[in-house]
């Protein structure tokens, strides 16, 4: 007695072609499983680098907040009003003394250079009540540090003041020992003048050119 059953040659093919086709698709399932999984989490973590990095292209753009220079300890902001500038002084005093208008004028020294002002306020309003013809207000500070050591340490005092009656030199101030030449100066000033604009030129001209401890920038 015979027992199974007998198969054709071309079914026995068939069905070994048929079991190669599902072992190779069977492998190449896995690898695609493989690379899927191993590609997956370096590109989530590149999008969240992308993310992180980002530069928004939309709302407003920033602002680049500048940090204003101050003037230093010592120093203050003034306004003048100008009629020239020179190289030397020598070229100034002449440029003076050819116009009988700029009698009143001085000159002041700074970064080198000799300017010819009318009159120095602490506010270009305060210079433009008295306008005049080719000149123009001009913004400066003005650092009176170094004219603590000459005994002249309160010019910032007066070059701040906006009332001339308000400024007191007594005889002791004028001999003070270490202060008296400025007091004596000041007190000359005022004499000559009330005009606070014409009183503040005149210090800064003697303490530009003579003493030479304001120094003056723009």
């Amino acid at each position: 007695m015979k027992f199974g059953k007998r198969y054709s040659n071309k079914t026995v093919i068939m069905a070994m072609l048929h079991g190669v086709l599902i072992g190779v698709a069977a492998v190449s399932l896995i690898a695609l499983i493989l690379i899927t999984t191993s590609d997956k989490t370096p590109k989530e973590n590149v999008k969240e680098k992308e993310l992180e990095t980002e530069v928004p292209t939309t709302g407003p753009a920033p602002v680049e907040t500048e940090v204003p220079t101050l003037p230093s300890v010592g120093s203050m902001q003034l306004f003048a009003r100008q009629h020239g500038v020179f190289t030397t002084h020598i070229s100034a005093t002449a440029f003076i003394s050819e116009e009988p208008s700029l009698a009143s004028t001085a000159i002041i020294k700074a970064d080198g250079q000799y300017y010819v002002w009318s009159a120095v306020g602490l506010s270009e309003a305060e210079l433009m009540n008295a306008e005049i013809v080719d000149t123009f207000r001009k913004k400066l500070i003005v650092d009176t540090s170094a004219c603590v050591a000459i005994g002249a340490g309160k010019i910032p005092d007066i070059l701040g003041e906006t009332d001339a009656t308000k400024i007191k030199i007594s005889d002791a101030d004028k001999t003070d020992i270490v202060s008296g030449e400025f007091n004596r100066n000041v007190d000359a000033v005022i004499k000559y003048t009330s005009d606070m604009r014409l009183i503040r030129l005149q210090l800064l001209s003697h303490y530009s050119l003579n003493k030479e401890c304001v120094k003056i920038s723009f």
